[in-house]
Protein backbone atom coordinates (compact mmCIF):
# COMPACT_ATOMS: atom_id res chain seq x y z
CA UNK A 1 0.00 0.00 0.00
CA UNK A 2 1.03 3.62 0.10
CA UNK A 3 3.90 4.73 2.29
CA UNK A 4 3.15 8.31 3.20
CA UNK A 5 4.24 9.85 6.46
CA UNK A 6 1.10 11.66 7.57
CA UNK A 7 0.18 10.23 10.96
CA UNK A 8 -3.29 11.79 11.22
CA UNK A 9 -5.23 9.47 8.95
CA UNK A 10 -2.67 7.77 6.76
CA UNK A 11 -2.89 4.53 8.70
CA UNK A 12 -6.00 3.71 6.67
CA UNK A 13 -5.99 3.13 2.94
CA UNK A 14 -8.58 2.44 0.33
CA UNK A 15 -7.98 -1.05 -1.00
CA UNK A 16 -6.57 0.29 -4.24
CA UNK A 17 -3.39 -0.57 -6.06
CA UNK A 18 -0.19 1.37 -5.59
CA UNK A 19 0.45 4.62 -7.44
CA UNK A 20 3.94 4.47 -8.92
CA UNK A 21 5.14 7.79 -7.54
CA UNK A 22 8.83 8.54 -7.84
CA UNK A 23 8.97 11.85 -5.96
CA UNK A 24 10.53 11.91 -2.54
CA UNK A 25 7.65 13.22 -0.48
CA UNK A 26 4.73 11.68 -2.38
CA UNK A 27 3.27 15.18 -2.73
CA UNK A 28 0.80 14.92 -5.57
CA UNK A 29 -0.45 18.13 -7.07
CA UNK A 30 -3.36 16.16 -8.39
CA UNK A 31 -4.63 15.90 -4.85
CA UNK A 32 -4.49 19.58 -3.98
CA UNK A 33 -8.03 20.58 -3.14
CA UNK A 34 -9.22 16.99 -3.53
CA UNK A 35 -9.30 15.87 0.07
CA UNK A 36 -12.43 13.93 0.84
CA UNK A 37 -14.67 14.99 3.71
CA UNK A 38 -17.19 13.51 6.06
CA UNK A 39 -20.91 13.03 5.52
CA UNK A 40 -22.83 15.99 4.14
CA UNK A 41 -23.92 18.72 6.49
CA UNK A 42 -27.51 17.91 7.39
CA UNK A 43 -28.63 20.82 9.59
CA UNK A 44 -30.88 23.45 8.11
CA UNK A 45 -29.00 26.20 9.87
CA UNK A 46 -25.54 26.52 11.23
CA UNK A 47 -24.14 29.22 13.49
CA UNK A 48 -20.65 30.44 12.75
CA UNK A 49 -18.00 31.09 15.35
CA UNK A 50 -17.61 34.56 16.73
CA UNK A 51 -15.57 36.95 14.62
CA UNK A 52 -15.87 38.45 11.20
CA UNK A 53 -17.02 35.91 8.64
CA UNK A 54 -15.17 37.47 5.74
CA UNK A 55 -11.96 37.54 7.76
CA UNK A 56 -12.32 33.89 8.78
CA UNK A 57 -13.20 32.84 5.25
CA UNK A 58 -10.17 34.67 3.87
CA UNK A 59 -7.98 32.92 6.44
CA UNK A 60 -9.53 29.62 5.46
CA UNK A 61 -8.79 30.18 1.79
CA UNK A 62 -5.13 30.80 2.58
CA UNK A 63 -4.83 27.89 4.98
CA UNK A 64 -6.61 25.58 2.58
CA UNK A 65 -4.02 26.27 -0.08
CA UNK A 66 -1.22 25.54 2.38
CA UNK A 67 -2.99 22.44 3.63
CA UNK A 68 -3.31 21.22 0.06
CA UNK A 69 0.42 21.31 -0.30
CA UNK A 70 0.94 19.37 2.91
CA UNK A 71 -1.94 16.94 2.73
CA UNK A 72 -1.18 16.03 -0.84
CA UNK A 73 0.99 13.29 0.64
CA UNK A 74 -2.17 11.57 1.86
CA UNK A 75 -3.16 9.93 -1.38
CA UNK A 76 -6.55 8.61 -2.37
CA UNK A 77 -6.38 4.94 -3.19
CA UNK A 78 -7.83 4.98 -6.64
CA UNK A 79 -6.47 1.57 -7.59
CA UNK A 80 -3.60 2.40 -9.91
CA UNK A 81 -2.10 -0.86 -11.11
CA UNK A 82 -1.27 -2.95 -14.12
CA UNK A 83 -4.73 -4.30 -14.73
CA UNK A 84 -5.29 -6.58 -17.71
CA UNK A 85 -7.77 -5.08 -20.18
CA UNK A 86 -9.03 -7.25 -23.00
CA UNK A 87 -11.01 -6.26 -26.04
CA UNK A 88 -14.72 -5.58 -25.84
CA UNK A 89 -17.18 -8.19 -26.97
CA UNK A 90 -19.85 -6.54 -29.10
CA UNK A 91 -22.37 -9.41 -29.27
CA UNK A 92 -25.94 -8.87 -28.16
CA UNK A 93 -27.15 -10.35 -24.87
CA UNK A 94 -30.48 -8.53 -24.55
CA UNK A 95 -33.27 -10.86 -23.56
CA UNK A 96 -30.84 -13.43 -22.11
CA UNK A 97 -31.72 -14.70 -18.66
CA UNK A 98 -28.82 -14.14 -16.24
CA UNK A 99 -28.52 -16.45 -13.26
CA UNK A 100 -28.37 -15.32 -9.64
CA UNK A 101 -25.79 -16.24 -7.04
CA UNK A 102 -28.55 -17.79 -4.92
CA UNK A 103 -29.41 -20.15 -7.79
CA UNK A 104 -25.72 -20.92 -8.21
CA UNK A 105 -25.49 -21.83 -4.53
CA UNK A 106 -28.42 -24.20 -4.94
CA UNK A 107 -26.85 -25.78 -8.01
CA UNK A 108 -23.53 -26.23 -6.22
CA UNK A 109 -25.34 -27.83 -3.29
CA UNK A 110 -27.01 -30.32 -5.62
CA UNK A 111 -23.74 -31.40 -7.22
CA UNK A 112 -21.41 -31.23 -4.22
CA UNK A 113 -21.42 -34.48 -2.29
CA UNK A 114 -20.04 -32.66 0.74
CA UNK A 115 -23.25 -30.70 1.05
CA UNK A 116 -26.32 -32.68 2.00
CA UNK A 117 -29.96 -31.72 2.04
CA UNK A 118 -29.60 -31.20 5.78
CA UNK A 119 -26.77 -28.68 5.42
CA UNK A 120 -27.82 -25.21 6.52
CA UNK A 121 -25.89 -22.85 4.24
CA UNK A 122 -27.05 -19.87 6.31
CA UNK A 123 -25.27 -21.21 9.39
CA UNK A 124 -21.97 -19.47 9.98
CA UNK A 125 -20.59 -22.65 11.58
CA UNK A 126 -21.12 -24.68 8.43
CA UNK A 127 -19.76 -22.29 5.80
CA UNK A 128 -18.52 -24.01 2.66
CA UNK A 129 -16.06 -21.48 1.22
CA UNK A 130 -15.64 -23.39 -2.02
CA UNK A 131 -19.40 -23.44 -2.62
CA UNK A 132 -19.73 -19.72 -1.88
CA UNK A 133 -16.78 -18.83 -4.11
CA UNK A 134 -17.97 -21.01 -6.98
CA UNK A 135 -21.42 -19.45 -6.86
CA UNK A 136 -20.37 -15.83 -6.32
CA UNK A 137 -17.33 -15.39 -8.59
CA UNK A 138 -19.50 -15.02 -11.73
CA UNK A 139 -21.13 -11.97 -10.09
CA UNK A 140 -17.78 -10.19 -9.61
CA UNK A 141 -16.08 -8.07 -12.26
CA UNK A 142 -12.81 -6.23 -12.69
CA UNK A 143 -13.10 -2.50 -13.31
CA UNK A 144 -10.06 -1.25 -15.22
CA UNK A 145 -9.28 2.12 -16.73
CA UNK A 146 -6.72 4.86 -17.04
CA UNK A 147 -6.10 8.16 -15.32
CA UNK A 148 -3.65 11.03 -15.52
CA UNK A 149 -1.35 11.27 -12.51
CA UNK A 150 0.49 14.46 -11.65
CA UNK A 151 3.35 14.58 -9.20
CA UNK A 152 5.78 17.17 -7.91
CA UNK A 153 8.99 17.19 -5.95
CA UNK A 154 10.33 19.34 -3.15
CA UNK A 155 11.86 21.54 -5.81
CA UNK A 156 8.59 22.22 -7.55
CA UNK A 157 9.27 20.15 -10.63
CA UNK A 158 6.40 18.02 -11.80
CA UNK A 159 5.40 15.47 -14.34
CA UNK A 160 2.21 13.97 -15.69
CA UNK A 161 1.78 10.44 -16.90
CA UNK A 162 -0.97 7.94 -17.57
CA UNK A 163 -1.49 5.16 -15.06
CA UNK A 164 -3.69 2.09 -15.22
CA UNK A 165 -6.41 1.78 -12.60
CA UNK A 166 -7.87 -1.49 -11.31
CA UNK A 167 -10.70 -2.20 -8.89
CA UNK A 168 -13.66 -4.51 -8.36
CA UNK A 169 -17.38 -4.34 -9.01
CA UNK A 170 -20.40 -6.44 -8.06
CA UNK A 171 -23.18 -7.23 -10.54
CA UNK A 172 -26.35 -6.38 -8.62
CA UNK A 173 -29.08 -6.01 -11.23
CA UNK A 174 -30.24 -5.90 -14.83
CA UNK A 175 -32.62 -3.55 -16.62
CA UNK A 176 -34.04 -3.99 -20.10
CA UNK A 177 -30.90 -2.42 -21.57
CA UNK A 178 -28.14 -2.47 -18.94
CA UNK A 179 -26.23 -4.62 -16.51
CA UNK A 180 -25.88 -2.75 -13.20
CA UNK A 181 -22.70 -2.86 -11.11
CA UNK A 182 -22.03 -1.43 -7.66
CA UNK A 183 -18.52 -0.40 -6.60
CA UNK A 184 -16.66 2.25 -4.61
CA UNK A 185 -16.80 5.84 -5.83
CA UNK A 186 -13.00 6.10 -5.67
CA UNK A 187 -12.72 3.19 -8.12
CA UNK A 188 -14.48 5.06 -10.95
CA UNK A 189 -13.99 8.76 -10.16
CA UNK A 190 -11.69 10.55 -12.62
CA UNK A 191 -11.17 7.36 -14.64
CA UNK A 192 -11.04 7.28 -18.43
CA UNK A 193 -11.60 4.29 -20.71
CA UNK A 194 -13.45 2.36 -18.01
CA UNK A 195 -13.77 -1.34 -18.84
CA UNK A 196 -15.68 -4.09 -17.11
CA UNK A 197 -13.96 -7.49 -17.29
CA UNK A 198 -16.26 -10.46 -16.66
CA UNK A 199 -15.45 -13.83 -15.12
CA UNK A 200 -14.95 -15.43 -18.56
CA UNK A 201 -12.26 -12.86 -19.49
CA UNK A 202 -14.35 -10.86 -21.96
CA UNK A 203 -14.87 -7.15 -21.39
CA UNK A 204 -17.12 -4.27 -22.35
CA UNK A 205 -17.13 -0.51 -22.00
CA UNK A 206 -18.54 0.68 -18.70
CA UNK A 207 -20.22 3.99 -17.82
CA UNK A 208 -20.97 5.63 -14.49
CA UNK A 209 -24.60 6.17 -13.52
CA UNK A 210 -23.80 8.12 -10.37
CA UNK A 211 -21.76 8.19 -7.18
CA UNK A 212 -21.83 9.41 -3.59
CA UNK A 213 -18.28 10.23 -2.62
CA UNK A 214 -19.09 10.88 1.03
CA UNK A 215 -20.25 7.24 1.29
CA UNK A 216 -17.73 5.97 -1.29
CA UNK A 217 -20.47 4.24 -3.29
CA UNK A 218 -21.03 4.31 -7.05
CA UNK A 219 -23.12 2.45 -9.61
CA UNK A 220 -21.84 1.75 -13.11
CA UNK A 221 -23.56 0.16 -16.09
CA UNK A 222 -22.69 -1.98 -19.10
CA UNK A 223 -24.97 -2.03 -22.12
CA UNK A 224 -26.47 -5.49 -22.68
CA UNK A 225 -25.84 -5.01 -26.38
CA UNK A 226 -22.09 -5.14 -25.57
CA UNK A 227 -22.36 -8.50 -23.81
CA UNK A 228 -22.43 -11.76 -25.75
CA UNK A 229 -24.99 -14.43 -24.99
CA UNK A 230 -22.14 -16.76 -24.00
CA UNK A 231 -20.84 -14.23 -21.46
CA UNK A 232 -24.34 -13.63 -20.13
CA UNK A 233 -24.73 -17.34 -19.50
CA UNK A 234 -21.55 -17.36 -17.45
CA UNK A 235 -22.20 -14.39 -15.18
CA UNK A 236 -24.58 -13.99 -12.24
CA UNK A 237 -26.42 -11.33 -10.28
CA UNK A 238 -25.53 -10.97 -6.61
CA UNK A 239 -28.10 -10.45 -3.91
CA UNK A 240 -27.62 -7.61 -1.43
CA UNK A 241 -28.38 -8.83 2.09
CA UNK A 242 -29.58 -6.91 5.14
CA UNK A 243 -26.44 -6.65 7.25
CA UNK A 244 -28.05 -5.40 10.45
CA UNK A 245 -28.04 -8.89 12.03
CA UNK A 246 -24.38 -9.67 11.34
CA UNK A 247 -22.67 -11.25 14.36
CA UNK A 248 -19.10 -10.80 15.53
CA UNK A 249 -17.28 -14.05 14.82
CA UNK A 250 -19.43 -14.87 11.78
CA UNK A 251 -17.52 -16.39 8.88
CA UNK A 252 -17.24 -14.36 5.68
CA UNK A 253 -15.70 -14.60 2.23
CA UNK A 254 -14.06 -11.66 0.44
CA UNK A 255 -13.72 -11.56 -3.35
CA UNK A 256 -11.88 -8.88 -5.29
CA UNK A 257 -9.46 -8.00 -8.06
CA UNK A 258 -6.38 -8.27 -5.84
CA UNK A 259 -3.34 -6.45 -7.28
CA UNK A 260 -5.24 -5.97 -10.53
CA UNK A 261 -4.48 -9.53 -11.59
CA UNK A 262 -7.95 -11.04 -11.56
CA UNK A 263 -10.46 -12.14 -8.95
CA UNK A 264 -9.21 -13.91 -5.85
CA UNK A 265 -10.91 -15.33 -2.78
CA UNK A 266 -10.02 -14.94 0.90
CA UNK A 267 -11.90 -15.90 4.04
CA UNK A 268 -12.10 -14.80 7.66
CA UNK A 269 -14.52 -13.65 10.32
CA UNK A 270 -16.30 -10.45 11.31
CA UNK A 271 -13.90 -9.04 13.87
CA UNK A 272 -15.97 -6.06 14.99
CA UNK A 273 -19.01 -3.97 14.10
CA UNK A 274 -19.83 -0.28 14.03
CA UNK A 275 -16.25 0.89 13.59
CA UNK A 276 -15.25 4.37 12.38
CA UNK A 277 -12.16 5.32 10.38
CA UNK A 278 -10.94 8.40 8.54
CA UNK A 279 -9.38 8.01 5.10
CA UNK A 280 -8.03 11.09 3.35
CA UNK A 281 -10.21 13.38 5.45
CA UNK A 282 -13.35 11.28 4.94
CA UNK A 283 -14.87 9.90 8.12
CA UNK A 284 -16.78 6.64 7.63
CA UNK A 285 -18.95 5.22 10.41
CA UNK A 286 -20.83 2.01 11.10
CA UNK A 287 -18.24 -0.16 9.35
CA UNK A 288 -17.63 -3.88 9.62
CA UNK A 289 -14.09 -4.95 10.45
CA UNK A 290 -12.82 -8.29 9.15
CA UNK A 291 -9.60 -10.27 9.24
CA UNK A 292 -10.21 -11.58 5.73
CA UNK A 293 -7.27 -10.47 3.57
CA UNK A 294 -8.27 -7.39 1.54
CA UNK A 295 -5.49 -6.04 -0.65
CA UNK A 296 -4.79 -3.59 -3.44
CA UNK A 297 -7.46 -3.82 -6.12
CA UNK A 298 -10.11 -5.25 -3.78
CA UNK A 299 -11.94 -1.90 -3.53
CA UNK A 300 -15.56 -2.34 -4.52
CA UNK A 301 -15.49 -6.10 -4.02
CA UNK A 302 -17.92 -8.18 -2.00
CA UNK A 303 -17.91 -9.43 1.56
CA UNK A 304 -20.20 -12.48 1.48
CA UNK A 305 -22.02 -14.57 4.05
CA UNK A 306 -22.41 -18.35 3.93
CA UNK A 307 -25.35 -18.04 1.53
CA UNK A 308 -23.25 -16.17 -1.01
CA UNK A 309 -25.13 -12.93 -0.33
CA UNK A 310 -23.36 -9.57 -0.22
CA UNK A 311 -23.38 -8.20 3.32
CA UNK A 312 -20.81 -5.44 2.76
CA UNK A 313 -18.58 -3.74 0.18
CA UNK A 314 -14.83 -3.87 0.81
CA UNK A 315 -12.99 -0.57 0.61
CA UNK A 316 -10.16 0.02 3.09
CA UNK A 317 -7.53 -1.57 5.29
CA UNK A 318 -5.12 -0.59 8.02
CA UNK A 319 -1.67 -0.02 6.58
CA UNK A 320 0.34 0.77 9.70
CA UNK A 321 3.51 -1.20 10.30
CA UNK A 322 3.01 -4.24 12.49
CA UNK A 323 -0.79 -4.31 11.99
CA UNK A 324 -2.42 -7.21 10.19
CA UNK A 325 -5.93 -8.49 9.71
CA UNK A 326 -7.77 -5.16 10.00
CA UNK A 327 -9.79 -4.48 6.88
CA UNK A 328 -13.02 -2.52 6.64
CA UNK A 329 -16.21 -2.95 4.66
CA UNK A 330 -19.30 -0.79 4.17
CA UNK A 331 -22.42 -2.66 5.37
CA UNK A 332 -25.08 -3.02 2.72
CA UNK A 333 -27.72 -1.80 5.16
CA UNK A 334 -25.92 1.56 5.39
CA UNK A 335 -25.99 2.24 1.65
CA UNK A 336 -28.84 0.16 0.18
CA UNK A 337 -31.06 3.22 -0.34
CA UNK A 338 -28.18 5.06 -2.03
CA UNK A 339 -27.53 2.12 -4.35
CA UNK A 340 -31.22 1.87 -5.25
CA UNK A 341 -31.30 5.59 -6.05
CA UNK A 342 -28.14 5.54 -8.15
CA UNK A 343 -29.39 2.56 -10.15
CA UNK A 344 -32.28 4.67 -11.45
CA UNK A 345 -30.16 7.59 -12.60
CA UNK A 346 -29.38 8.31 -16.23
CA UNK A 347 -26.22 6.61 -17.43
CA UNK A 348 -23.68 9.21 -18.47
CA UNK A 349 -20.73 8.89 -20.79
CA UNK A 350 -17.79 11.27 -21.05
CA UNK A 351 -18.71 14.25 -23.22
CA UNK A 352 -16.39 15.90 -25.70
CA UNK A 353 -14.34 18.81 -24.37
CA UNK A 354 -16.10 21.30 -26.64
CA UNK A 355 -19.47 20.33 -25.10
CA UNK A 356 -18.37 20.06 -21.46
CA UNK A 357 -20.38 22.04 -18.93
CA UNK A 358 -18.97 25.05 -17.09
CA UNK A 359 -20.22 26.50 -13.81
CA UNK A 360 -17.90 29.48 -13.50
CA UNK A 361 -16.50 29.29 -9.96
CA UNK A 362 -13.15 28.98 -8.23
CA UNK A 363 -13.37 27.16 -4.92
CA UNK A 364 -11.56 25.28 -2.17
CA UNK A 365 -12.61 22.21 -0.21
CA UNK A 366 -13.84 22.41 3.36
CA UNK A 367 -12.82 19.06 4.84
CA UNK A 368 -14.22 17.70 8.07
CA UNK A 369 -11.18 19.05 9.94
CA UNK A 370 -11.73 22.58 8.67
CA UNK A 371 -15.48 22.34 9.13
CA UNK A 372 -14.97 21.44 12.78
CA UNK A 373 -12.36 24.14 13.37
CA UNK A 374 -14.09 27.02 11.62
CA UNK A 375 -17.69 26.01 12.25
CA UNK A 376 -18.54 25.74 8.54
CA UNK A 377 -20.54 23.09 6.69
CA UNK A 378 -18.54 20.42 4.88
CA UNK A 379 -18.48 21.17 1.17
CA UNK A 380 -16.97 23.42 -1.49
CA UNK A 381 -16.35 27.05 -0.50
CA UNK A 382 -16.71 29.44 -3.44
CA UNK A 383 -13.81 31.91 -3.63
CA UNK A 384 -14.82 33.73 -6.81
CA UNK A 385 -17.69 33.71 -9.29
CA UNK A 386 -17.04 34.59 -12.93
CA UNK A 387 -19.17 37.40 -14.36
CA UNK A 388 -22.10 36.25 -16.52
CA UNK A 389 -21.33 32.59 -15.74
CA UNK A 390 -23.98 30.00 -14.93
CA UNK A 391 -23.27 30.40 -11.21
CA UNK A 392 -23.46 34.18 -11.44
CA UNK A 393 -26.77 34.14 -13.30
CA UNK A 394 -28.40 32.00 -10.61
CA UNK A 395 -27.15 34.06 -7.68
CA UNK A 396 -24.32 31.93 -6.29
CA UNK A 397 -21.92 34.14 -4.36
CA UNK A 398 -18.47 34.20 -2.81
CA UNK A 399 -18.39 32.22 0.46
CA UNK A 400 -21.40 30.10 -0.50
CA UNK A 401 -20.71 26.43 0.21
CA UNK A 402 -21.87 23.90 -2.38
CA UNK A 403 -22.87 20.50 -0.94
CA UNK A 404 -25.03 18.92 -3.67
CA UNK A 405 -25.13 18.72 -7.46
CA UNK A 406 -27.93 17.04 -9.43
CA UNK A 407 -29.06 15.01 -6.39
CA UNK A 408 -25.50 13.82 -5.73
CA UNK A 409 -23.34 14.78 -2.79
CA UNK A 410 -20.25 16.79 -3.72
CA UNK A 411 -17.54 17.50 -1.19
CA UNK A 412 -14.52 18.36 -3.33
CA UNK A 413 -13.89 20.79 -6.17
CA UNK A 414 -12.10 18.06 -8.06
CA UNK A 415 -15.17 15.83 -7.80
CA UNK A 416 -17.43 18.61 -9.04
CA UNK A 417 -15.05 19.45 -11.88
CA UNK A 418 -14.90 15.80 -12.85
CA UNK A 419 -18.69 15.60 -13.07
CA UNK A 420 -18.90 18.79 -15.14
CA UNK A 421 -16.14 17.84 -17.56
CA UNK A 422 -17.00 14.19 -17.94
CA UNK A 423 -20.74 13.75 -17.73
CA UNK A 424 -22.62 17.03 -18.21
CA UNK A 425 -23.06 19.12 -21.32
CA UNK A 426 -23.50 22.86 -21.60
CA UNK A 427 -27.20 23.75 -21.60
CA UNK A 428 -28.30 21.04 -19.15
CA UNK A 429 -30.33 22.10 -16.13
CA UNK A 430 -29.29 20.80 -12.72
CA UNK A 431 -30.17 21.54 -9.10
CA UNK A 432 -27.38 22.81 -6.86
CA UNK A 433 -27.68 22.60 -3.08
CA UNK A 434 -25.63 25.13 -1.16
CA UNK A 435 -25.29 26.95 2.14
CA UNK A 436 -25.61 30.73 2.10
CA UNK A 437 -24.69 33.06 4.94
CA UNK A 438 -27.71 34.99 6.24
CA UNK A 439 -26.74 37.20 9.14
CA UNK A 440 -24.69 35.00 11.43
CA UNK A 441 -26.01 31.67 10.18
CA UNK A 442 -25.54 29.38 7.22
CA UNK A 443 -28.89 28.47 5.65
CA UNK A 444 -29.37 25.59 3.22
CA UNK A 445 -30.73 26.64 -0.18
CA UNK A 446 -31.29 25.11 -3.61
CA UNK A 447 -31.28 26.64 -7.07
CA UNK A 448 -31.74 25.35 -10.60
CA UNK A 449 -28.80 26.22 -12.82
CA UNK A 450 -28.51 26.05 -16.60
CA UNK A 451 -24.92 24.97 -17.13
CA UNK A 452 -22.84 27.15 -19.40
CA UNK A 453 -19.90 26.64 -21.72
CA UNK A 454 -16.35 27.74 -20.98
CA UNK A 455 -16.00 28.93 -24.56
CA UNK A 456 -18.98 31.20 -24.12
CA UNK A 457 -17.75 32.58 -20.81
Amino acid sequence: MYNDNNENDSQYRYSGSDIPYNNTNNNSTANNNTAFSSAPYDAKKHKKHKGGFAKKAACFVLSAVLFGAIAGSVMVGVNYAGGKIVGSNKSNATGVNISTVSNNISNVAKTDSAITEDTDLSSSSKMDVEAVATAALPAMVQLNGTTTVKSSSYFGYGQSYEATSSGTGIIVGKSDTELLIVTNAHVVDNIDNLKCVFSDGTSASCSVKGSKSDQDIAVAAVSLSDISSDTASNIAIAELEDSSDIKVGQQVVAIGNALGEGQSVTTGIISAKDRSITVNNVTFTGLLMTDAAINSGNSGGALLNSEGKVIAINFAKTSSDGVEGMAYSIPVSNVKDIIDSLMTKQTRNKVSSDKAAYLGIAAVDITSNYASYYGYPVGILIRTVADDSAADKEGLETYDIIVGFDDQTVTTMSGLTNMLQYYYEAGEKVTIDYYHMEGSEYVLKSTEVTLGSKKAS
